[in-house]
């Protein structure tokens, strides 16, 4: 028997209107509790109203920071509705647009007062035949084919090379996210696992490897965030993650060594290293070698993220590349504005709109693409969309005290054998 059928014999007693409302409520209950189809949850993933990306605010901050997004929101008509996260927040774009569409109405205007005025002047002496008789009407007509041409060699040549520009920047964006800060990762976790499983349990040591590592990567943020001038916000940022003690940040902060303090700390790992091979804690050379390999590892991911950050690509190229955009945009503007004013006056409202569409798109795009690889060539520098710094250095530490706690929650066939803890 069928819900709607049980529900009526349970209530035949009560009225009509009100016996179908308490079935339609159990209908709809029961739909809650039924799974979508994979068809139908692509189109809620797609075009559903839930958020389009996950924002995170770390514990004793106050900046939030872009930790995931939704690709398939991105890829349907939801991405007209969407904005935070994105690059249509920066005022730069706004204002570039604002420029575009002021040059683009000041060249149409004159176009559409003076669309049948003569082109020479009357008064001249000396006057061409051929120009006697030429408005301005008649001479956008014969040139709109050579400006569009020129118009489109400029789209043309601006695109292929932002398209050069855009894979370079986006190849540089996540080298530094994954052999920089994938690197530090990988080499204080398999440090802090080595040591644990084959040299020492003391929590001291332990902690400090851990620590150690998390500080390199939080330097990296701090160091472009322009904080290691200020000693006493440095000094909070670092004591208060619990990241160093204050005589360790004293020892950091000494002039004789106030350099590159990102990359030149795994020299605290190496000495970690070194002192415990050195009082015979390490009982293998073989297990020396791979421990400080390990530092060295850490090392040089840092060494990786601050010299894409420190050596940029090419002005020159760069300069070039922004230099030709804004021509082009420009080029366009005026081009399509003298167009523009002659289809107003001549009534052509599709090709008005083309002329305008295209003032409006192609210049947008650009300044975007530009504004972005602006962006990746720097994500530590504390943006909305930049690398959640405080987020990575606490997931390490996450990450360290479980792979710990794993070892110490073995299987007990394998606890039996594993070496007691002193």
């Amino acid at each position: 028997m069928s819900a709607a059928s049980l529900t009526r014999a349970s209530l035949g007693s009560e009225t009509s209107p009100l016996l179908e409302k308490k079935t339609e409520q159990i209908k709809l209950k029961a739909d809650e509790n039924t799974p979508l189809s994979d068809n139908m949850q692509q189109l809620c993933d797609g075009y559903g109203l839930s958020t389009h990306a996950t924002f995170k605010t770390p514990a004793g901050d106050t900046a939030e920071y872009l930790i995931d997004y939704q690709p398939l929101k991105l890829s349907t008509f939801r991405v007209f509705c969407l904005q935070r996260g994105s690059i249509l927040k920066d005022p730069i774009l706004l204002v570039e647009q604002i420029i575009i569409t002021t040059i683009f109405l000041g060249c149409a205007a004159p176009v559409y007062f003076y669309f049948l005025h003569q082109l020479d002047n009357p008064s001249s002496h000396i006057q061409s035949r051929t120009l006697k008789d030429v408005s301005v009407r008649r001479w956008i007509d014969e040139q709109e084919g050579k400006m569009r041409a020129f118009a489109m060699i400029m789209t043309t040549l601006a695109a292929f090379l932002l398209s050069f520009y855009t894979s370079i920047a986006v190849g540089r964006w996540w080298l530094m996210r994954t052999g920089g800060i994938g690197g530090i990762k990988a080499a204080t976790v398999d440090l802090e696992l080595l040591l644990y499983q084959n040299v020492t349990k003391e929590p001291e040591i332990l902690s400090a490897v851990r620590r150690y590592g998390r500080t390199s990567l939080f330097l990296i943020f701090l160091w472009r965030r322009g904080l290691l001038a200020n000693h006493e916000e440095f000094r909070k940022e670092l004591v208060s993650r619990g990241l160093l003690t204050d005589t360790e940040v004293d020892q950091l902060l000494k002039e004789n060594w106030n350099h590159c303090l990102h990359e030149t700390i795994w020299a605290w790992q190496s000495a970690i290293v070194t002192i415990l091979y050195k009082e015979g804690k390490i009982k293998s050379d073989q297990l020396f070698q791979m421990l400080l390999e390990k530092c060295t590892d850490g090392r040089a991911a840092v060494q990786l993220v601050h010299t894409h950050l420190a050596v940029r690509i090419p002005m020159q190229y760069v300069h070039l590349l922004g230099l030709l955009v804004k021509m082009h945009n420009l080029v366009l503007a005026v081009i399509m504005g003298l167009l523009f004013g002659a289809a107003v006056r001549e009534g052509d409202i599709i090709i008005c709109v083309q002329l305008f569409g295209r003032t409006l798109i192609l210049p947008f795009l650009f300044n975007a693409i530009l504004l972005i690889n602006a962006e990746l060539s720097d994500p530590f520098n504390g943006s909305e969309t930049d690398f959640p710094g405080p987020i990575y250095q606490d997931t390490l530490e996450k990450d360290c005290s479980k792979m710990i706690e794993a070892t110490k929650n073995l299987p007990d066939w394998l606890q039996k054998r594993f070496p007691a803890e002193p």
